[in-house]
C-alpha cells in the first residue's frame, strides 16, 4: 500500500466533512430541508444540515483535499471535488438515517458518524476511478479514531456541542 496514495484519497473527504462544521459560526444558517419532515413526521435532516455547511464542506474539501497535489500529483482537482461532495451526501445520509431511528442531533451513533461520509466518498469515487480494497479497509479503521480525535478538538474549540 501506498501511503501517500492513500493518505491523498482519504484527504479531501476528511476535509469536507469536518469543515462543514464552520457553518455554526455564521449569524444565518439555512436547513438543508427546508425545516420540513419526512413521512414519518420527523425532520428530514434536522438544523445542523445547512447550505452554509455544504457549501463549505465541498469547497474547502475540494481545494484543501487538492492542494497536497500540486506536489505529489495523485488526484486532480475533479477527483478532489466528487470525494468531496460524495463525502458531504455520505454525511446528510447519515443525518437521514439518524433522524429515522430517533436520534436527537448530535447523539453518537458508532459506526455511522465516523464512516457515512467516508464509505460513501470510496462508493462514489470508485464508479470514476478504482479504489484498492486494502485502503478502503484501512480507512475503515483508522477513521473512527481520526474522527474521534478531530471532534474532541472541534469541541473543545467550541465549534462543537458534543465531543463525540
Amino acid at each position: 500500500m501506498d501511503l501517500t496514495v492513500f493518505f491523498l484519497l482519504i484527504w479531501p473527504p476528511y476535509v469536507a466533512n469536518g469543515s462543514a462544521v464552520f457553518a455554526s459560526r455564521l449569524k444565518w444558517r439555512h436547513p438543508v430541508d427546508f425545516g420540513r419532515n419526512f413521512i414519518d413526521g420527523r425532520r428530514i435532516f434536522g438544523d445542523g444540515k445547512t447550505y452554509e455547511g455544504v457549501a463549505i464542506g465541498i469547497a474547502t474539501g475540494t481545494v484543501l483535499g487538492y492542494f497536497p497535489n500540486l506536489v505529489y500529483h495523485v488526484i486532480g482537482v475533479f477527483d478532489a471535488f466528487v470525494l468531496s461532495a460524495s463525502a458531504v451526501l455520505g454525511d446528510l445520509i447519515g443525518a437521514f438515517i439518524k433522524r429515522r431511528l430517533c436520534m436527537p442531533r448530535g447523539h453518537p451513533a458508532f459506526p455511522l458518524d465516523q464512516l457515512d461520509f467516508l464509505l460513501t466518498a470510496f462508493l462514489v469515487y470508485s464508479l470514476f476511478r478504482e479504489i484498492p480494497v486494502v485502503y478502503v479497509l484501512a480507512a475503515v479503521v483508522i477513521t473512527p479514531v481520526i474522527h474521534r480525535a478531530t471532534n474532541y478538538v472541534a469541541y473543545l474549540l467550541k465549534l462543537k456541542k458534543e465531543p463525540w
